[in-house]
């Protein structure tokens, strides 16, 4: 098979056994070093990613991802607000709301929660649907006051299935002889979710039409409408809304935005540490490809007397020393992609419970684009390093390296 002349050289001496083994240990130990360093950062990243996906799913999959309202908080005709808003890409869902913080009480406790009034029969989150451990969302009907409650909050009231509790309101409150009184009504637990996160100890569902009578709002008012998206992180589309200027929109990111930022910002530190390893092994092959050359002086001389230029023998070099990125990238790839598909029941077979916190299994997503980017970079590095010894062994002067010899 026909090769350039200077990547057949190449390729030779990277196979070629040298006289000096030290160079030959140190181009190994790069190798190895590009090798960890794109292995770490596929597996570490793809757990990341995983664990990332998780928290969405759990924090932000039943509380709206996007709602819009007034000042005032109440919308007697959603419906029309909504005709004159028209379509927005990525929206999943879209249905009125009821929400207001409130208390609520029992025999043993008295507690402060967030209550969602919400429209089953007109759309309702899947997250929350599998989340509901006892009872039924249909169990929500107007006029049943019943309500769903967080596993936490469950454990915290001391309360189950079937048990009453009353809601306290201070929106919808009545001036009387007494003073000001807030609204309130006994309710019924109809089932219990457990999402996961801190919904499960601060928020309550109802029906909408409930929550509406206990915060004693006109028939057919909401105080807003929230949207779900298909991706929680694509909300474009509703920072370029033209709004009557009496509505506005806010999002996840008011009550969560920073979680998340937090979650970003240590991927990426960990990520940038991690590409340490492979900017250290990038300077363990350029100093293997200048002993080299410096090994190979004789025969560059020998080359270049007979006529290969300076551009070919910095391909020589330059594909000598990118070998042992491409072989490291590649191979640590396929270890990293293949260590995160099994990290389970690695961690598993070796004894380690470091997934407990995440609910039994360490949650893996491969992101296809972060992993090409990975492997292309750890080559570009590797080709980077190589540059200057092979630049150097241009320099190489035949009289000078052959008198000698």
């Amino acid at each position: 098979m026909f090769y350039p002349l200077s990547l057949f050289i190449g390729l030779r001496y990277t196979k070629a056994k040298r006289s000096n083994g030290f160079v030959s240990f140190v181009s190994l130990f790069s190798t190895g070093g590009i090798l960890l360093g794109v292995m770490s950062l596929i597996l570490v990243l793809s757990v990341m990613n995983g664990f990332e996906e998780k928290q969405k799913k759990r924090v932000l999959g039943a509380i709206p991802h996007v709602v819009i309202t007034n000042q005032a908080q109440m919308l007697p005709d959603w419906q029309s607000v909504m005709g004159d808003i028209g379509d927005i890409a990525n929206v999943e869902g879209v249905s009125a709301m009821v929400n207001a913080e409130a208390m609520v009480q029992t025999p043993k406790q008295l507690r402060a929660v967030e209550i969602q009034g919400i429209f089953p029969e007109e759309w309702a989150p899947a997250t929350l649907k599998q989340a509901i451990n006892l009872g039924r969302l249909d169990n929500l009907t107007p006029g049943s006051y019943k309500v769903l409650i967080g596993s936490e909050l469950a454990k915290e009231l001391d309360i189950g299935l079937n048990d009453k509790m009353r809601i306290i309101s201070t929106r919808g409150s009545v001036f009387t002889p007494l003073g000001r009184i807030p609204s309130q009504r006994n309710f019924v637990v109809a089932g219990i979710f457990t999402l996961g996160s801190e919904a499960d100890a601060n928020q309550i569902f109802l029906h909408g039409v409930d929550a509406a009578r206990l915060m004693r709002l006109p028939k057919g008012a909401v105080t807003g409408i929230r949207f779900f998206l298909d991706d929680p992180f694509h909300i474009q589309g509703f920072e370029q809304l033209n709004l009557p200027q009496d509505l506005y929109v806010y999002d996840w990111r008011t009550s969560h935005g920073q979680f998340f930022q937090a979650i970003k910002m240590e991927k990426n530190m960990i990520g940038m540490l991690l590409c340490l390893i492979v900017a250290v092994a990038a300077f363990n092959i350029l100093s293997s490809s200048v002993m080299l050359v410096t090994d190979k002086e004789g025969e560059v001389a020998i080359l270049k007397t007979l006529g290969m230029s300076n551009s070919n023998i910095i391909a020589v070099f330059m594909v000598q020393g990118a070998w042992s990125g491409v072989l490291g990238a590649l191979f640590g790839a396929v270890i990293g992609i293949l260590l995160a598909l099994y990290i389970n029941p690695l961690l598993a077979f070796l004894g380690f419970d470091l997934y407990a916190a995440v609910g039994g299994q360490l949650p893996v997503l491969f992101n296809a684009w972060q992993i090409v980017h990975i492997i292309l970079g750890a080559m570009l590095l590797s080709f980077a390093a190589t540059f200057y010894p092979a630049w150097r062994a241009a320099r190489v002067k035949p009289a000078e390296a052959l008198r000698y010899e």
